[in-house]
């Protein structure tokens, strides 16, 4: 048997870009066959600048209990669902404003120590997350508008994303990553309820939490799925 995991969605309200319920997302990918999912909302700027309307105050740990909302609603529907709920995130610094960092193995507790995260330097924010243990990986790097990452300061890439209305010229993205000898991952990019899904990871046992996430990632011990309907607009 292989067990499916999928890397990178995202849920509204807190992905400002999303039309998907956290527990819509449950729904699913529970019907697709997938026995773990790693939420992966934006944290960015724009996350929060619908933010003061919802009632959690301007200050970091407003932001981080906003961003871990449809977390929470994420992690219970999951747990109801007999699928397991993984946290991460995608990350848009304030210097690269169309760059996007996948972050796995990211905890609550990182996000509420680094109250700076969002000003740092590409290379600070590498060396942040990375010692803190957390897998950086360079989410679709070759779609219009991205800055390239020196492949020094990531641990991986997303060599495929199938948003339907991107074209991610995942091609490039996977000859990259071998020739710099990066980690690999795969994401469906889920928006809304009417994206096909198509990526993710196939593992020969279900991939429970972060931990072992990080051990699968790491150790290569994973098949990636590609089988989405990437966009191919210009």
């Amino acid at each position: 048997m292989r067990y499916k995991t999928e890397l990178h969605c995202h849920s509204a309200p807190v992905s400002t870009c999303s039309l998907i319920s956290p527990e819509e997302i449950v729904r699913k990918y529970s019907a697709a066959g997938y026995q773990s999912v790693v939420l992966s909302n934006h944290f960015s700027r724009v996350t929060f600048k619908n933010m003061e309307r919802t009632g959690f105050p301007d200050t970091w740990d407003g932001k981080v209990d906003y961003f871990m909302s449809d977390y929470r609603r994420f992690e219970a529907a999951a747990h109801s669902a007999g699928i397991s709920p993984i946290f991460g995130a995608e990350v848009r610094l304030d210097c690269h404003a169309e760059t996007d960092f996948l972050l796995f193995g990211v905890t609550e507790d990182y996000l509420r120590q680094t109250p700076d995260l969002l000003s740092f330097s590409v290379r600070e924010f590498s060396a942040s997350v990375r010692g803190a243990g957390i897998l950086l990986f360079q989410a679709h790097p070759f779609r219009n508008g991205m800055v390239v990452t020196d492949p020094r300061l990531l641990d991986g890439l997303e060599v495929y994303n199938a948003h339907p209305g991107q074209h991610s010229r995942n091609d490039f993205a996977e000859l990259w990553a071998d020739r710099f000898h990066l980690l690999k991952s795969s994401g469906t990019d889920l928006h809304a309820q009417d994206y096909p899904i198509g990526g993710g990871i196939e593992t020969a046992f279900p991939v429970t939490d972060s931990k072992e996430l990080l051990s699968v990632l790491k150790s290569g011990a994973y098949t990636l799925i590609k089988a989405g309907q990437p966009g191919l607009d210009n």
